[in-house]
């Protein structure tokens, strides 16, 4: 790089050279001999070391502050030295000028006004070039200089009139004016453009003012010190300072400050203890759905895989021989249970039948057990579950055979079931739509019953609410009732069941016929005191079971519970009111 800007320095020379030659030309130098070689070789010297000086410059990233004012300092030195050897110089060249004569300056001007403008904007052009590689600082100084070509070659063309009217002034003025001229002429200045020393040398002082910047920026005093490389002054940032991140806490004693702790204010207590007391509200209400609903599917499975199994054996026909008594009674002896009953029983021995209604969600074993609190909660493999079972009351007798394959006991004459009113319809708790639903009595008025030993069919004849908890004159507590002393207590019974009947129909119901009560629980009351009943009796041999089951209406003077008239206190029972009982004395 040296090396080339040393060969650019002396084409530079030259071409200042040819201008100066043409300079004195026009201030009647025109015969006077070539530049001495003693004086190309001090200004081949000088453009030497201004090139020198360049490459200083340009390599200003890889010397330190300190080297580079040193160097600085230097150059301008020198410059100034050699401006103003060489002012001395033109200066005694320009009064050996005056003695001659000059020749007619118009001539001059006129041939060389446009080849010499010309010739100094392609010399501008080509030390612009030249420059182009040097260092951004020096080559936007270049670019200002070749910027200004053009108007500097008018400005010496109107100096060049000015001096030839100057001819007449002293040699004195005429060589200050000379060394001037000779002044104004610089390696970096495009030839022809008129300059001062002070201009040509302002790159220097803009480095030198660049590099005590540095020093400022650095608060640091240049001896014994180093610096960073000025091109990277500029980017030189102070590191922010990195935010410590907070040590994580470990599990256990961001656990434990959940809990209320010592130095823990008062509010702040109050507020843990509150948040604590939320969870455990939040863990224990979602086990609670939670278990609900596994409890409903665990029960739903349970039923279907045991119902299934059944369903295998059920279209068997039960095995049952009539006997004769020797007091001329008639009676049925067992030959054993169905096949389908048979594999429930061997499951558990609590199972005494099955009961369905078609088209609904009720397909479930029967189970009596000793007391009527031990399948509230508990289905029949004995896991607990919320749904429990469908159980008959303990104290009922349905088709008890014993060994000998004769019944033990005589039937119950009403039989009475209970089942839970689940929320899914499980169970019980499809029943609330004979409450709700018109035609959902006519589309499903048969259940099917059946024992391990026999099957039967009932024809639904009256649903209706009661109060559990009534001690009033509407009491009626029909689940305690389970036998008849005689047809008058029968027909009472289902009479009453008939006045508080949602909807009427045309079921006969006959004294001697096997009842069947189903009981559930009911939101219908407040506080959980309402009871569905569901009852209905027998189907008769050969009978049809649809028969006075269609054509339902709605019952005009419902027997509702005392409860209900508190609720409702605009209704009430009229006892006046046309009744058609069942039976051929009429009951009550």
């Amino acid at each position: 790089m040296s090396d080339r800007l040393n060969d650019e320095s002396s084409e530079a020379q030259r071409r200042a050279e040819k201008i100066k030659a043409i300079r004195r030309s026009i201030h009647g130098e025109a015969e006077v001999a070539p530049t001495t070689y003693d004086n190309k070789t001090a200004e081949s010297e000088r453009s030497e070391t201004m090139a020198e000086r360049i490459m200083h410059v340009k390599e200003k990233h890889s010397s330190t502050a300190e080297d580079i004012l040193d160097e600085l300092d230097e150059a301008i030195a020198f410059e100034k030295a050699e401006a103003v050897r060489m002012a001395a110089e033109e200066a005694a060249e320009a009064e050996k000028a005056a003695v001659n004569a000059s020749p007619d300056i118009s001539d001059i001007i006129n041939e060389l006004e446009t080849p010499a403008q010309e010739e100094l904007s392609e010399i501008a052009d080509e030390i612009t070039e030249d420059f182009s590689e040097v260092d951004t600082d020096i080559a936007a100084e270049v670019e200002d200089f070749t910027e200004t070509a053009a108007e500097s070659s008018e400005e010496e063309l109107t100096e060049v009139s000015d001096e030839a009217e100057a001819e007449t002034e002293t040699a004195e003025t005429g060589s200050y004016a000379e060394a001037e001229d000779i002044e104004e002429t610089m390696v970096f200045t495009p030839v022809g453009q008129n300059t001062t020393v002070e201009d040509q040398l302002a790159p220097l002082k803009r480095a030198e003012e660049e590099a005590a910047q540095q020093l400022g920026m650095t608060d640091r005093n240049i001896d014994g010190h180093s610096f960073q490389p000025m091109e990277k002054a500029d980017e030189t940032v102070k590191p922010e300072k990195k935010k410590k991140k907070k040590k994580k806490k470990p599990f256990k004693q961001r656990l434990r400050g959940l809990f209320p702790e010592k130095g823990d204010s008062v509010l702040e207590c109050i507020r843990k203890i509150v948040f604590l007391g939320s969870v455990i509200a939040i863990c224990v209400c979602g086990y609670l759905v939670g278990d609900y609903y596994y409890d409903l599917w665990s029960s739903k499975h349970k039923t279907a895989e045991l119902m299934d199994l059944y369903d295998i054996y059920k279209e068997r026909e039960p095995q049952i021989e009539e006997e004769t008594t020797p007091e001329g009674d008639k009676r049925k002896k067992y030959g054993g249970m169905l096949d389908g009953a048979k594999k429930l029983w061997d499951i558990n021995h609590d199972i005494v039948g099955v009961i369905s209604i078609p088209d609904t969600p009720l397909n479930n074993p029967v189970l009596q057990a000793d007391d009527n609190s031990k399948y509230l909660n508990m289905k029949y493999d004995l896991t607990e579950n919320i749904a429990g079972e469908i159980f008959m009351d303990y104290r009922n007798h349905f088709d008890d055979v014993g060994e000998d394959g004769y019944l033990r006991y005589e039937n119950s004459q009403n039989l009475i079931i209970y089942g839970h009113d689940m929320w899914d319809d499980q169970m019980f708790g499809f029943l609330k739509y004979y409450l709700r639903n018109e035609a959902y009595y006519g589309a499903h008025p048969v259940i099917d019953l059946s024992s391990n030993y026999e099957r039967y069919k009932y024809k639904i004849f009256a649903f209706f609410m009661l109060d559990n908890n009534d001690d009033t004159d509407t009491k009626f507590d029909c689940w305690n009732v389970l036998d008849f002393a005689d047809e008058k207590e029968f027909y009472d019974f289902v009479n009453e069941a008939k006045r508080r009947t949602i909807r009427t129909n045309d079921v006969d119901v006959e004294y001697g016929d096997q009842l069947l009560t189903l009981s559930t629980c009911s939101t219908f009351f407040p506080d959980e005191r309402g009871r569905l009943i569901i009852l209905a009796r027998r189907v008769r041999e050969g009978e049809d079971p649809m028969k006075g089951t269609q054509d339902s209406k709605a019952n005009p003077n419902i027997k509702w519970p005392t409860l209900y008239y508190s609720i409702h206190p605009d209704e009430h029972y009229d006892p006046n009111a046309e009744f058609v009982p069942y039976g051929p004395k009429g009951g009550k």
